[in-house]
C-alpha cells in the first residue's frame, strides 16, 4: 500500500525512567494519604463509640435514680433500694459500678467521685474526671415524703401554744 505511512513515536529510556519516577512518587503520596485517612477514621469511630457509651451510662444512671425507692449512703458507696432489695453504686478504679446481688455492670468510666448531697440528702452527684459534675434528683422514701407532707400541712395551721 503505497501512500500510507504509519509512524510510531517511541520514547527514550530517560523519558520512561522519569515517567516511572513521577508515577512512583504520586503512588507513594496517595498510599500515605490513605493510611492517614484510615487512622483518622479509626480515631473518629473510637470517639463516637466512647461518647455513645458515656451517653448510655448517663441515661441508665438517670433511670436508676428516678426509679429507686430510696438512695442512701451505704457501706461501699451509695445504697439503692427497690422495694426490699438493696443494690449498690460504687466507684472502682474511676469506673462507676452497679451491683445487685451477683450482677455487676459498669455504668460509666472516667468517674472521679460519687456522693449524696443536699439537705435530705436529695441529690446524687457523680463527678467526672473532665471536671463536670452530674446531678440526679433523689426521691425521698415514701415514709419520709409522708412525714414531710404532714409537717408542711401542720405549718399551715396557726396553733396557739
Amino acid at each position: 500500500m503505497p501512500g500510507l505511512n504509519h509512524t510510531l513515536r517511541a520514547s527514550t529510556l530517560v523519558e520512561t525512567l522519569v515517567m516511572m519516577l513521577v508515577a512512583g512518587i504520586v503512588f507513594f503520596a496517595v498510599m500515605d494519604g490513605l493510611t492517614l485517612f484510615t487512622r483518622l477514621q479509626a480515631r473518629r469511630a473510637e470517639a463516637l463509640l466512647e461518647n455513645g457509651r458515656r451517653r448510655d451510662g448517663y441515661f441508665r444512671l438517670e433511670s436508676l435514680a428516678a426509679s429507686a425507692d430510696s438512695i442512701r449512703t451505704g457501706r461501699e458507696g451509695v445504697a439503692v433500694y427497690y422495694g426490699s432489695r438493696e443494690s449498690a453504686l460504687a466507684l472502682c478504679d474511676s469506673a462507676l459500678v452497679y451491683r445487685s446481688g451477683e450482677f455487676r455492670d459498669t455504668l460509666m468510666a472516667g468517674v472521679a467521685g460519687l456522693r449524696l448531697s443536699g439537705s435530705a440528702p436529695d441529690t446524687l452527684e457523680v463527678a467526672l474526671a473532665e471536671g463536670f459534675t452530674l446531678r440526679f434528683p433523689v426521691e425521698l422514701p415514701p415514709r419520709e415524703q409522708y412525714r414531710r407532707s404532714l409537717e408542711e400541712i401542720e405549718e399551715g395551721y396557726d396553733y396557739e401554744k
